[in-house]
């Protein structure tokens, strides 16, 4: 657990910002600590969202509770436990707090009036400090960060309020809004509902609102439910309609089910709405705070903090300073202050003076041993940390003062803990669970007081004298909380994608950009109606942010997004930046437009693009990419104008037009010789060197390598603006003639290609099945052409260069086997060229296990194409894989093994996917499907061959396999004559099928979603007790005292945290990784693994692998589970099957994979144990985090 030296940037960067003075002192003796301010746990599900929606509506079909709903405000977290004491998530003395104070105060005011605001807010403080209460604020201002819209008006929710005493809980609902009543604090909106039907309704209404919902129509629908439902439901209004102070766009909804469906509690939710009503009726929306007039009795200095502007103030500089002179005004000398512990000498901070983990370790040592010296709630809040530490939870302690509130020169310990991986609350909360443990929650803004011997505890208030026990319990008899936050989209393409992305946007272009909002959207499953709004609207915010901006706003940031999305809201929706269809735009491929100076040339680039419906205009011919060219072709409306410098380009012409001249079309304006000798001498250079550089950039541009080469008129680049541009290119006979070639440049067959291709092994026959292949094969290619591209004569890389092929053709067969590993290769391919895909299969397939492992061909199938590789003249085949190649069998057996748990349903599915896929062509192979049994020893040799390449795909001792292969396979040749099909008659079948396919394509793709299950399994794992591992290191470092002195050396690694590659570290979620999302898919991850999930494995620890970066445990995994039940267990997909135990900085743990080759380089060492020591693991699925999990909300400091 790290004790971080360094300020955290949620804090204050001076000490004149803290309002601090550096002070140095005794070390404290701590004896009581003391929850200060917090709020909520960090909350996840472990079950999907469709189980927990369908336990709760069948809780509530049972009346065992029913459904409360409320409003997702956009904001940051606040909290105040009475007085000044104002925290945000991880800090305090901030612009967040001081924010969050001033428009508390601001509120007071408003519910109040001038005259009563203060000891209205003073009773509720006090009460607060009495009651060891804190209030959590949901702080929605436009001061502090943007979310998915402005707030029409600064404000704050309470969103719950922590008893801190000995009752240890946060209020129910109905406590927290009795309790907003008494003080007219601005509690949620909330609706309850209590029977079936309307929780059925809810649910209908939240799926048909999903993609456009907004402020007032998800209201009203709430609102219709309550109506149709009456008696069973219920509202109670806040005094903060969101329509009103935050806006029409809603982030989401909560939905919480709760226990207990009494009559009572719809009663007293009935009585709760009604006081609502009246305090609404009191303090309507449009109430202002009334200031008193001149010569009045108020005290105006007082008064000055609710009459603050505070987004006035916010247009000023250093804003936080504004804010701190406005509550310093108020609080005079009863200023709270906040210092930064530092000591006198060598300026480190309090953490060398009140190490918290030191603290903790104490108070629990003291404890065990007997002593009676520390309340419970110290005892229970001392073993958080320790189990932080325990689990190398990385937290960071910022240690405080607080002067007194009073003026006195008494002081507070404060000290706030920072968990800064939202994993660790589950992580932490496993180990509660795990042990048995009544433990103190892990909250997301927690902050402790620290009380030393002798200090009198100024916060103490009559609630401490009843039991200072068990503060703010997580209870482990405690029922499953069901609850859900559903968000509405609207809101999420603007938060997540629109400024979210604009880092892409801006770092890695328009395409990027698009390619990151379809996959957002992908994930969130939207309808093909909203994917195909919303992917035309991204593509105009590209465009507009890629333009010349509004001169009236401010730089374009993730801070300042919004404004610019107003702005083009409007424009867009005054057909401002809209991309023009397909249709529309009348050219295709990169247009150049080339002179001395690019700033000459903007009229004329916009002009051009007006004429020709090409929206997108690159102002930087170094910004565009080789992938930027190919897609100006293949995909409609991605032609592009760039603006060129005679000067400045010519390097980044010739780069692109190395492999895309067909793609690239030059206009030259002023560039001819007498045109360009008038623009020098205007240019007034001095310098001959340079004259005569751009003389001869010039001729070299004219002999550029491209498409065509234009030459428009100087005069194109004079007119006087764009208007007048537009009406030179309309009316000069050669611009019109310019215009009109440009128009019919590179245009392309627009309808969808088809890629076909082999995911099959060598010898399967593909290469006579693609011989003699042309548009004559096939009568209803329908003008398509037609290429077949052999992956043994293809230079360069292979696909690369099947993109380029495309430019100008529809139809491309790929002689080239395609294992698994490759179909996101087909798939991009499909993407780029706008090709739909056809697999080439076997007819016939089923599975076939091997071991503990399953394939989709057979073992006849692999003999067979063994027996045909075998059978090719030596040195006959282009691919060097005949029977001269040694080892030809081993190598046709790694393709085969590139299948390994891969079921035929799965590969099936698996190729579903790869681009717009058509069913696969299936061919015949065999003679008939009524095999002959495969001679024993042919199958044996395959077997062995298999297994080894199973356990090491890399495997090179493998002469006795490929011997004993070769031999079995010439041994029974009798077996493979008659066995397979004629080769006309699979290649008639072939033939017919796929030009039935060609006649059949369509003249447009149809968008679908992807096949198969919306799950977010990241790997399957075999999962080891930490401890465990630490003994067999244990034992190794008191075999092999080189080992001993690795780890000794490293000793002071293990509290740092596992997941911050920034440090060297142990790994303590020590696990053996069976597959990776990246390698299967989710169904075959659950097909694979599901049924394991919890079996435990009896494994054995053989050896330890280590190198200067990085350690691990090699592990030898058995065949089937060590539970009754005996499961076969898979073959894990890395060939290096380990327990990685150490990492060092910087160094990610799968470069343990790498272990056994550094070994043989002699980069790292092995030791083999002397005996294998056993080690007993059990399987499990680690998930990726949820896309909204994902948002790092930086404006909640």
């Amino acid at each position: 657990m790290y004790h971080d030296s360094k300020c955290d940037d949620s804090l204050p960067a001076t000490d004149a910002a803290m309002g601090s003075r550096k002070r140095s002192r005794r070390t404290p003796n701590i004896t009581k600590i003391q929850l200060e301010a917090v709020f909520h746990p960090k909350f996840e599900n472990e079950k999907s969202d469709t189980q927990i929606r369908q336990q709760m509506l069948a809780n509530v079909t049972a009346k065992q509770g029913y459904l409360e709903v409320s409003l997702k405000h956009s904001g940051s977290l606040v909290l105040w436990s009475g007085g000044q004491r104002f925290y945000s998530k991880n800090s305090t003395n901030n612009a967040f707090t001081m924010v969050g104070e001033i428009i508390l105060m601001q509120h007071f005011a408003r519910c109040y009036g001038i005259d009563k605001w203060r000891s209205e807010y003073d009773r509720c403080s006090e009460y607060l400090h009495q009651n060891r209460l804190t209030c959590s604020f949901e702080l929605v201002t436009s001061l502090l960060g943007q979310h998915g819209d402005v707030p029409i008006r600064d404000y704050l929710i309470l969103i719950a309020v922590a008893d801190r005493g000995d009752s240890g809980r946060f209020y129910s609902t109905n406590e927290l809004v009795a309790f907003a009543h008494q003080y007219r604090l601005p509690h949620n909106d909330v609706w309850i509902f209590a029977s079936q039907q309307a929780s059925e309704q809810v649910f209908k209404a939240y799926d048909s609102l999903r993609e456009t919902g907004t402020t007032t129509t998800v209201i009203n629908s709430l609102n219709q439910i309550v109506a149709q439902n009456d008696g069973k439901s219920s509202k109670v209004a806040s005094l903060y309609p969101h329509d009103i102070f935050q806006g029409n766009i809603l982030e989401g909804i909560v939905i919480r089910y709760v226990s207990n469906n009494d009559e009572y509690t719809i009663k007293e939710m009935e009585q709760l709405r009604i006081t609502s009503d009246d305090l609404l009726a009191i303090v309507p929306p449009s109430t202002k705070i009334v200031v008193p007039l001149l010569g009045s009795s108020a005290d105006n200095s007082k008064d000055a903090v609710v009459q603050t502007g505070l987004r006035a103030l916010a247009a000023m500089d250093d804003f936080e300073q504004q804010l701190r002179s406005v509550l310093q005004q108020f609080h005079g000398a009863n200023q709270r202050q906040i210092s930064l512990i530092v000591g006198a000498t060598d300026g480190d901070k309090i953490d060398d003076e009140i190490n918290m983990t030191h603290v903790a370790n104490e108070i629990m040592r003291s404890y065990r041993a007997g002593s009676t010296k520390f309340d419970q709630g110290t005892i229970r809040l001392a073993q958080l940390i320790e189990a932080l530490d325990s689990l190398n939870i990385h937290a960071t302690f910022k240690l405080l003062t607080e002067s007194s509130l009073a003026g006195s020169d008494s002081e507070r310990y404060l000290c706030i803990i920072h968990v800064h991986h939202d994993a660790s609350f589950q992580k932490y909360n496993k180990y509660l669970t795990r042990e048995g443990i009544q433990g103190v929650k892990l909250f997301r803004g927690f902050c402790i007081e620290l009380i030393a011997d002798g200090d009198d505890d100024q916060n103490f208030s009559p609630n401490d004298a009843k039991s200072n026990s068990s503060p703010c319990m997580e209870q482990s008899n405690q029922e499953e909380k069901l609850m859900l936050k559903m968000k509405f989209l609207p809101y999420m393409v603007r938060t997540f994608i629109c400024r979210n992305g604009l880092s892409t946007l801006q770092s890695s272009g328009g395409v990027a950009f698009e390619k990151y909002a379809m996959g957002q959207l992908t994930r969130w499953e939207v309808s093909d109606a909203s994917l195909t709004k919303w992917l035309s609207f991204f593509k105009s915010w590209s465009l507009y942010c890629t333009s010349p901006l509004p001169e009236h706003l401010p730089p374009l940031t993730s801070n300042t997004y919004l404004q610019h999305y107003k702005e083009f809201e409007k424009m867009y929706a005054n057909g401002h930046f809209s991309i023009p269809s397909a249709e529309e735009c009348l050219c295709r491929g990169l247009v150049v437009i080339v002179g001395l100076s690019r700033d000459v040339l903007e009229s004329l680039a916009v002009a051009v693009s007006r004429e020709l419906n090409c929206q997108r205009i690159v102002r930087n011919m170094a910004e565009i990419s080789e992938r930027d060219v190919l897609l100006s072709v293949h995909q409609k409306g991605n032609s592009m104008i760039c603006l060129a410098s005679i000067e400045d380009d010519l390097g980044n012409m010739r780069k692109l037009s190395k492999s895309y001249s067909d793609a690239i079309n030059v206009v030259h304006v002023g560039n001819c010789d007498e045109d360009l000798e008038e623009s020098l001498a205007h240019m007034d250079i001095s310098d001959n060197k340079r004259l005569k550089k751009l003389k001869g950039m010039a001729k070299a541009w004219r002999k550029a390598k491209c498409n065509n080469m234009l030459q428009l008129p100087k005069a194109a680049s004079m007119q006087p603006d764009v208007d007048a541009t537009v009406g030179f290119l309309r009316s000069d006979d050669t611009a019109k003639a310019v215009m009109q070639t440009i128009a019919t440049l590179n245009q392309t067959d627009d309808r969808p290609g088809l890629i076909v291709y082999f995911p099959s092994i060598p010898g399967s026959g593909k290469s006579a099945l693609c011989s003699n292949i042309d548009e004559a094969t096939f009568t209803s290619c329908d003008d398509r052409s037609v290429i077949v591209r052999e992956g043994d004569t293809v230079k360069g890389k292979f696909y690369n260069e099947i993109e380029k092929d495309m430019l100008t053709n529809r139809i491309a067969v790929l002689d080239k086997n395609v294992p698994p590993i490759s179909f996101s290769s087909v798939h991009s391919l499909c993407s780029v060229s706008n090709c739909i895909s056809a697999a080439v299969l076997p007819s016939g397939m089923q599975d076939t296990v091997v071991g503990n492992d399953v394939y989709p061909f057979s073992l006849e199938f692999l003999a067979a194409c063994m027996n045909r590789v075998l059978r090719r003249k030596q040195n006959s085949h282009i691919g060097k894989l005949d029977s001269a190649t040694p080892n030809c069998c081993m190598i046709v057996v790694k393709f085969y093994c590139f299948y390994r748990n891969i079921s035929v349903s799965v590969l099936r599915e698996r190729l579903l996917n790869v681009g717009t896929s058509n069913e696969p062509i299936e061919i015949p192979f065999f003679l008939t499907n009524e095999l002959p049994a495969l001679p024993e020893e042919v199958k044996l040799a395959l077997e062995r061959a298999i297994n080894m390449l199973a356990q090491d795909i890399n495997c090179t001792d493998v002469n006795d396999a490929e011997s004993s292969m070769r031999l079995a396979i010439q041994n029974n040749q009798t077996y493979f004559d008659d066995l397979t099909a004629p080769l006309e008659h699979t290649k008639q079948v072939f033939n017919s099928k796929l030009s039935h396919m060609i006649s059949s394509l369509p003249d447009v793709i149809e968008s679908r979603s992807p096949v198969g299950l919306s799950q977010t399994i990241k790997i399957a794992s075999l999962d080891f007790d930490y401890d465990k591992c630490c003994s067999v290191l244990d034992s190794v470092k008191n075999s092999f005292e080189q080992v001993k002195q690795y780890f000794d050396e490293r000793e002071d690694h293990k509290s740092n945290d596992e997941n911050d590659t920034t440090q060297n570290r142990f790994i303590r979620s020590v696990h053996c990784t069976f597959a990776h999302n990246s390698q299967v898919t989710q169904t075959e991850m659950m097909a694979l693994f599901n049924h394991l999930l919890g079996c435990n494995v009896d494994a054995k620890a053989t050896a330890l692998l280590y190198s200067d970066n990085v350690a691990a445990i090699e592990v030898e995994i058995p065949d089937v589970t060590s539970s009754s039940a005996r499961h076969p267990v898979p073959r894990p997909r890395n060939e290096f099957q380990h327990v990685t135990v150490w990492c060092g900085q910087d160094v990610e743990a799968k470069e343990s994979n790498e272990l056994p080759e550094q070994v043989k380089s002699k980069i790292a060492q092995k030791v083999l144990f002397k005996e294998p020591i056993p080690l007993c693991g059990s399987f499990s699925f680690w998930h990726e985090q949820e896309p909204d999990a994902l948002i790092n909300d930086t404006s909640k400091q």
